[in-house]
């Protein structure tokens, strides 16, 4: 039997349209800064975006975008996003 959690994350993600990984083998060559840039630039563009920060160890798009003392919220339907503005 297939695990419901990797059932509901199949199923969200099926919503998104196009999806984007940065990633690199290697820390420090600015992987966090272009996908905040890359996000910001869409966002002003008028696309919808959304940015997943999985940088446990030392997360700084928060303080690229200006949400650093923000928390992100778990509610019944999963964990609430940090709003960086409206688009």
């Amino acid at each position: 039997e297939e695990d419901p959690d990797l059932v509901a994350v199949r199923d969200r993600m099926a919503n998104i349209k196009h999806k984007l990984l940065v990633l690199s083998g290697k820390g420090g060559v600015g992987k966090s800064t272009v996908a905040a840039q890359l996000a910001l630039s869409l966002s002003s563009r008028g696309f919808e975006t959304g940015l997943l920060d999985i940088d446990v160890c030392g997360p700084s798009v928060p303080r690229m975008v200006g949400v650093e003392t923000e928390e992100v919220r778990q509610a019944a339907s999963g964990w609430q996003p940090v709003w960086v503005r409206d688009s």
